[in-house]
């Protein structure tokens, strides 16, 4: 890592800690819950500046690894489609996580989040998280409105950050449902009462 790149992480770091100290209870809260990233928003033109004379190569250090941090996106790591998503998608993520699976045991929570994430990927899909979850009949969760007014549970945070910091399904596992496999795609495996399945023998 270059000597630039630490000094405008280290400086990003402190003037979080700063902006943390005005927010309210309920945004602290939820800095808390998810990420910090949200916090250091305020301070992108300070490190604009701070990199304004860079090298290429330092330049895209910061856009690659500190700028997504600043503006409140949360870094996905090996899917080839998808780099960051914002913090509101991871949110909304962890509320459909909860209601969907939070019976389900922390597996199969993120079994769920890689459904979805897999879902971002798929041709066959919508291309945003957002998208993809309120796609018409996609989850039950959001067809009988129990989502609306689902907490952001902890656990089903976690899950949803394990999902995004690796991949455990193939890309091509994007169906699941309680009780049985689909009549269609392949199955792949069966984590609670969810029966997960892939895109793959779809004519079966």
């Amino acid at each position: 890592m270059s000597l630039l790149l630490l000094v405008v992480m280290m400086t990003v770091l402190m003037l979080t800690a700063a902006v943390k100290e005005g927010i309210g209870e309920e945004q602290g809260e939820r800095l808390e819950k998810v990420t910090d990233n949200e916090a250091i928003s305020p301070c992108v033109q300070t490190v604009h500046t701070l990199t304004g004379a860079a090298e290429p190569e330092q330049e895209k250090e910061f856009e690659e690894w500190v700028k997504p941090h600043i503006e409140g996106m949360v870094p996905v790591y090996g899917r080839e489609g998808i780099d960051y998503i914002s913090l509101d998608d991871f949110e909304l993520m962890g509320k459909t996580v909860f209601a969907e699976a939070k019976t389900e045991g922390f597996e199969g929570q993120v079994a769920v989040a890689e459904v979805i994430l897999n879902r971002v990927e798929s041709e066959n899909f919508p291309d945003t998280v957002e998208e993809v979850i309120k796609q018409d009949g996609a989850f039950s969760s959001w067809g009988n409105g129990s989502v609306e007014d689902t907490p952001l549970d902890d656990e089903c945070l976690e899950a949803v950050q394990d999902a995004v910091n690796e991949r455990i399904f193939p890309d091509s596992v994007v169906y699941f449902r309680e009780g049985r496999f689909h009549s269609f795609g392949t199955p792949y495996t069966v984590i609670g009462h969810h029966y997960f399945s892939s895109e793959e023998g779809e004519d079966r």
